[in-house]
């Protein structure tokens, strides 16, 4: 899940906590206020009241604010966790590439490329590095020699790739690449948005600077 749906997603559960504190000062403020004695008139609540006892109303009252406590408990639970979460995803690293551009980021780290990212096809499909690409997602990278294939391994999912094939294995699913995996000056190059979402990962293209940022 991404920071911004989590950010909003906090954001809900503390407005939600605000309208329940408020109908917790509310049962309580009705409470209090229906006990105002009337001229001429039982005390709402007390022994003489012909309506409810006074016990009654406490009760109701007491188990009442336990509810609205609890609730409020709860929320403040999830939103520790979303924040947790949040903190998480601030500590990952933002890979950023630049087509043509031997140079990338990784967080606050610069890494040198062995190929620089380019786009090929009709669809102008941007191709990367595919040791660096799944190493800078946190994934187990492979090659295997045998069966001419590369594969990236997280604990969530699983990529491979055969070299010059128009489909790749995404989690078990096979899927059509725009461009199938290719080999550059003993390099292999892989379609970036299809790896980098194959491994949960969020990527944004600048069509004015021709930047790809890619955040998990």
């Amino acid at each position: 899940m991404s920071e911004e749906v989590l950010t909003m997603k906090k954001t809900f559960l503390q407005k939600w906590r605000i309208i329940i504190i408020l109908g917790l000062v509310l049962a309580a403020g009705g409470y209090f206020a229906g006990r105002t004695v009337q001229a001429g008139g039982p005390e709402p609540g007390s022994s003489q009241d012909p309506l409810v006892t006074k016990s009654y109303v406490d009760n109701y009252v007491e188990s009442r604010s336990r509810e609205l406590q609890g609730q409020i408990d709860n929320i403040n639970k999830q939103i520790a966790a979303l924040e947790a979460e949040i903190a998480g995803l601030e500590q990952r690293p933002v890979i950023k590439l630049t087509i043509g551009s031997k140079i990338a980021r990784v967080g606050s780290s610069t890494k040198e490329l062995p190929i620089a990212p380019y786009q090929a096809g009709q669809g102008g499909t941007t191709m990367v590095p595919f040791r660096f690409i799944g190493e800078a997602l946190g994934a187990k990278v492979d090659y295997n020699a045998n069966t001419n294939t590369v594969s990236y391994t997280t604990p969530a999912h699983s990529v491979i790739l055969k070299i010059g094939a128009p489909a790749a294995t995404i989690d078990g699913r096979e899927v059509t690449l725009p461009m199938p995996a290719t080999l550059v000056n003993g390099t292999t190059m892989v379609p970036l948005r299809v790896i980098s979402q194959g491994l949960g990962a969020m990527v944004d293209w600048d069509q004015a600077s021709l930047t790809i940022t890619i955040r998990l």
